[in-house]
């Protein structure tokens, strides 16, 4: 039997998208305050009507239900799904007015590439771009690595439904055993992570020749691309507009601290290091990213392109954390990682951004921790083929503390990449639909889906509507991980059979709710 959904779930999920919608809108405040900042004027005038409609949108929506209002997992899990959706064609609004996109659609693109921590972009002319709008999109990048609905929870906006959005935004594990406190500690994290980059940055920014605020600015900016493993930067050139190991290795740091599982953070403040070293998330995911590091260095000494040690160490190391970390910063232009690197080395890069860092992180892809489950039920698999069927196989794995590993938890980590996988294969085929190369299509595919943002050029302004299309459902569709999405649109397809099989369902249903209320109930009529 499928969750359905019925005609008085819409009332509630549009009032509590309202509320986000009006936190999206006080977002934009600081937007408006940068433009202020640097005197521009245009820019300030653009946020302040969009930050106006914004918020009038979120009062209409608001409106729709008026006093209490319960929420159940079925709206719960609606609400996370269809926010990411609103906050992107809202957000896009002050971006489409810049200038710098083609159309509207475009700048929907980069919308939800920044709230998905993607970081692949259509914008024109990026160097003279408005500092205001880049700070509009690093601040979506920052709430969308977090989570979207974090913030409410951290607000105590959603109290009874918080460890459904929570998970639905493709988090499982609580830090804390209160949702509301874990959000909070989420944050806390952020905060000092971002504190502490934005200053490191400055200094580094200062001591290049960058002007104060523009190196506090900088600075803060890398800082969030970095953390929230988004790729997004201010300049086209991405890292190499600076022209600073230092600034680089920086960088490397904070994308590792943003791969980095929070209820690490956990364990690590309590003083439990031990415990965070036996972790199945911190050694799969250093053995993954050593193990790609070398076939990189192979696949790369079979070329004419960074075969020298400097190049290798510098350009390489940093190319294959960005894509294990799935943030999508690069040193290296698109020309070259389009025909200088060499297709083998093309291929460990894809495969390392399909992958990504850990679970419960700011990070996209399959994660770690499943490549672990994974790796431990093949293990159990062999171990059990030449056994007696009588006996009793188990495994255990460590993460946090020493656990079973269940059927259940197998077919969940297996369920997931088949998901991903098969996202990968249908932007790849889209791709050569288009006319594009097998190779380049499936890197492209790879790095939409695992909200990674390293580009062989595919993405470019003029690339083809339905491949656009295809990457941004990618980028939605691995944000949450797919399942949410697929039991949102699984609910509503058999809530329209429901319907069309038995036209007098509706009917029966409203005469058989007002009998079994009493009838002087003082419920809101929205809820009846």
């Amino acid at each position: 039997m499928w969750a359905r959904f019925h005609r008085r779930d819409i009332p509630v999920i549009l009032h509590y998208i309202g509320l986000l919608v009006i936190v999206l809108a006080a977002l934009e405040l600081v937007p408006l305050a940068t433009a202020l900042i640097f005197g521009e004027w245009e820019a300030a005038v653009r946020y302040f009507f969009s930050a106006g409609l914004t918020f009038a949108f979120g009062m209409a929506l608001r409106i729709t239900v008026t006093g209490d209002c319960s929420m159940d997992k079925r709206q719960a899990v609606a609400i996370t799904v269809l926010i990411w959706v609103v906050f992107a064609l809202l957000g896009a609004v002050p971006l489409a007015l810049s200038g710098h996109y083609c159309s509207y659609f475009d700048a929907v693109f980069d919308s939800i590439s920044s709230l998905t921590d993607t970081g692949l972009s259509l914008i024109n002319d990026l160097d003279h771009m408005a500092n205001a709008d880049d700070t509009w999109r690093f601040a979506m990048q920052f709430i969308g690595g977090q989570g979207v609905v974090l913030i409410a929870l951290s607000l105590g906006i959603f109290t009874k439904a918080g460890s459904s959005l929570y998970s639905a935004e493709g988090r499982d594990e609580s830090i804390v055993p209160n949702i509301k406190s874990t959000a909070r500690f989420i944050w806390r994290v952020s905060g000092v992570m971002v504190l502490f980059g934005t200053v490191i940055l400055m200094f580094i920014c200062l001591f290049l020749g960058f002007k104060p605020l523009d190196a506090f600015f900088n600075g803060l900016w890398i800082t969030i691309g970095a953390y929230d493993t988004g790729g997004l930067a201010p300049h086209a050139l991405s890292l190499m507009y600076y022209h600073s190991w230092p600034f680089e290795i920086v960088t490397m740091m904070l994308m590792l601290f943003g791969a980095t599982n929070f209820i690490l953070y956990a364990q690590i403040g309590k003083g439990f290091w031990r415990q965070v070293v036996k972790d199945i998330e911190v050694r799969t995911l250093a053995l993954w990213m050593l193990g790609m590091l070398a076939l990189f260095v192979l696949a790369m000494m079979g070329g004419n392109f960074l075969t020298d040690v400097s190049g290798l160490v510098r350009r390489g190391v940093f190319t294959v954390i960005s894509a294990a970390t799935s943030t999508g910063f690069t040193v290296l232009s698109t020309n070259q990682m389009a025909t200088l690197m060499t297709s083998g080395a093309l291929f460990v890069i894809a495969i390392a951004m399909a992958i990504g860092g850990s679970s419960g992180s700011t990070v996209g892809g399959i994660k770690a921790m499943r490549i672990g489950i994974i790796a431990k039920s093949v293990a159990l698999k062999v171990k059990a083929f030449l056994l007696p069927s009588s006996a009793l196989v188990r495994t255990d794995y460590y993460h946090i503390n020493r656990r079973k590993l269940s059927p259940e938890l197998m077919m969940s980590a297996m369920v997931v990449s088949i998901l991903y996988v098969i996202s990968f294969v249908i932007g790849s085929f889209v791709g050569i639909a288009c006319g594009y190369d097998g190779l380049a299509s499936a890197f492209e595919s790879i790095s939409a889906a695992a909200n990674n943002g390293l580009s062989t050029g595919i993405t470019a302004v003029g690339m083809p509507p339905v491949l656009e299309l295809t990457y941004m459902l990618q980028m939605w569709l691995g944000r949450l991980e797919f399942l949410s999405v697929l039991a949102i649109i699984t609910g509503f397809i058999a809530s329209f059979k429901r319907r069309r099989n038995n036209p007098l369902a509706p009917v029966h249903r409203r005469r058989a709710e007002k009998a079994a209320l009493p009838q002087n109930s003082d419920q809101p009529a929205g809820m009846r």
